[in-house]
């Protein structure tokens, strides 16, 4: 499914603190809830980027000429989103 395969892709590219043993069930669930809260606060076309390039693995500027960008707004994107998932988990 194509949730299961956003999760691991978040996964792969979040630090995630392993110093809580936490259930593999409740950690999907709250990357799950984390992606969802920034998903829905961020222009489409920049989450559209994040994902092209963090997720899916299209190379830097073949997403910026997608989505009509510059190759440091995707990157800006990335991290940009990368962090508010990440305090996103914090708050968790």
């Amino acid at each position: 499914s194509s949730n299961l395969q956003r999760l691991n892709g978040i996964h792969s590219v979040i630090e995630i603190d392993d110093a809580e043993p936490t259930d593999e069930l409740d950690l999907s669930e709250l990357i799950g809830r984390a992606i969802q809260l920034v998903e829905g606060s961020v222009e489409p076309r920049t989450w559209q980027a994040f994902w092209r390039y963090t997720i899916d693995g299209v190379g830097m500027e073949a997403v910026a000429a997608e989505l009509q960008m510059s190759a440091a707004s995707v990157r800006q994107a990335r991290s940009r989103i990368l962090r508010r998932i990440r305090e996103q988990l914090g708050d968790c």
